[in-house]
């Protein structure tokens, strides 16, 4: 049985993936640890993002809006945005994205 190549699903695909293999994309993708992972989860579905691939679109589409701010720092494993960070850019995503 041959293991998943995480870095080589695209977009599209990756909604369609089992659970862990979907955060762990993210993960290598995108910079952030689960637990980062598991509070952009819960924030969407708060929102009403209910269908599952729905949602894992919208993290995506979250995931590209962060990485658009250029919150990269090389030095660092992950994303981070400290105290009330997170909710600033959920608060501008929401603003500049969800309500056009």
């Amino acid at each position: 049985m041959h293991g998943i190549d995480l870095k080589e699903i695209i977009d599209e695909n990756a909604v369609h993936l089992p659970d862990l293999a979907f955060v762990n994309w993210c993960s290598e993708r995108f910079f952030i640890n689960k637990g980062i992972f598991n509070r952009i989860d819960l924030w969407f579905f708060e929102y009403g993002f209910y269908n599952i691939t729905a949602r894992r679109k919208g993290i995506i589409y979250f995931l590209r809006y962060l990485h658009s701010k250029e919150l990269y720092n090389p030095n660092k494993m992950f994303l981070q945005f400290g105290k009330g960070g997170l909710k600033a850019y959920f608060d501008s995503f929401a603003h500049e994205c969800l309500h056009e």
